[in-house]
């Protein structure tokens, strides 16, 4: 018998791992395996468990095998996380199609190599990642998510500031948080990798655009500059992380793009949790600001 479940509790005893895991449907399961074939059976985690039936007083599980969620592919991994937990709207299929959608938009070649090639190094972890692990978008998706809402939003300013150029804004969108597939360390109990608490992602996500100009050809393109600037200064000013201050067009779009996204994002979960006629709690991306739900009529 297959069980895709998460695992709650561990206690051993005689010489067994006595196990409490949930499944999507939230059923409870008592499984056991020998001590010693445990030790990487992780709490908060998700596994495929290959079980033999033992009735009792309590129908007991005796797991054969087990696999970690993460040996699936990209997308039966995406379908089996957002069973279990909090998910963006769009799924692996859904987000990827639109991405490649944007990408076929960016008509300058150097600009549309460099997005493409990185896109594709990372999409395993690009359409499944959150955006963050505690803040904004931290949920199975989240990052591509984000990236979905910053470029409608774009398709505004393009279209109101003709000046905007759409090719370095869309690029710059979609690989601003590129460095977080590093800087993460995945979609489930997410926390910072050592690179990620050393070096962050925006210079990461820099770094990866110099390697992708090293084996495209394009190092000494103004292109692979200008990218790299958007990606250092996307926080918009030191204090944020921002390595320098946005010193084009399109990277001062970007910082305040990014910027609407990643606080009305926090805004609309903590409204859902909000009753109308009340105000949310401080809301600390918004200065620790409460904002008030007004009543619907």
């Amino acid at each position: 018998m297959e069980i895709i479940a998460l695992v709650q509790t561990k206690m051993s005893s005689d010489g067994l791992c006595n196990i409490q895991a949930i499944d999507k449907d939230k059923n409870q399961y008592n499984l056991k395996i020998n001590f010693s074939k445990s030790e990487n059976i992780l709490l908060d985690h998700i596994y495929i468990f290959d079980c033999d039936i033992k009735a009792g007083q309590r129908t007991n599980y005796i797991i054969k095998d087990y696999k970690d969620v993460y040996e699936f592919k990209s997308e039966k991994l995406d379908e089996i996380l957002r069973s279990f937990i909090k998910a963006s709207p769009y799924s692996y299929e859904e987000g990827k199609k639109i991405v490649d959608e944007y990408i076929n938009k960016i008509d300058n070649k150097v600009l549309f190599d460099i997005t493409s090639y990185l896109v594709n190094k990372h999409h395993d972890k690009f359409f499944i990642y959150p955006a963050a692990a505690k803040m904004h978008h931290a949920y199975v998706g989240g990052l591509v998510h984000h990236c979905l809402s910053m470029l409608k939003m774009a398709d505004a300013f393009i279209e109101n500031y003709e000046y905007l150029d759409k090719d370095y804004l869309y690029s710059g969108i979609i690989l601003h948080d590129i460095g977080k597939s590093i800087e993460l360390d995945g979609p489930l109990n997410t926390s910072y990798s050592k690179e990620g608490m050393l070096i962050g992602h925006l210079v990461i996500g820099a770094m990866e655009i110099n390697d992708a100009c090293n084996k495209l050809g394009y190092k000494d393109k103004e292109e692979a500059l200008i990218l790299e600037h958007m990606l250092i200064s996307h926080h918009g000013v030191p204090q944020f992380g921002a390595a320098k201050k946005p010193m084009t067009p399109e990277a001062l779009a970007l910082w305040y793009i990014d910027t609407i996204d990643s606080k009305f994002r926090v805004l609309g979960d903590e409204l859902e949790n909000t009753n109308e006629g009340s105000f949310t709690e401080n809301i600390g991306v918004i200065d620790k600001m409460k904002i008030y739900k007004p009543i619907k009529d």
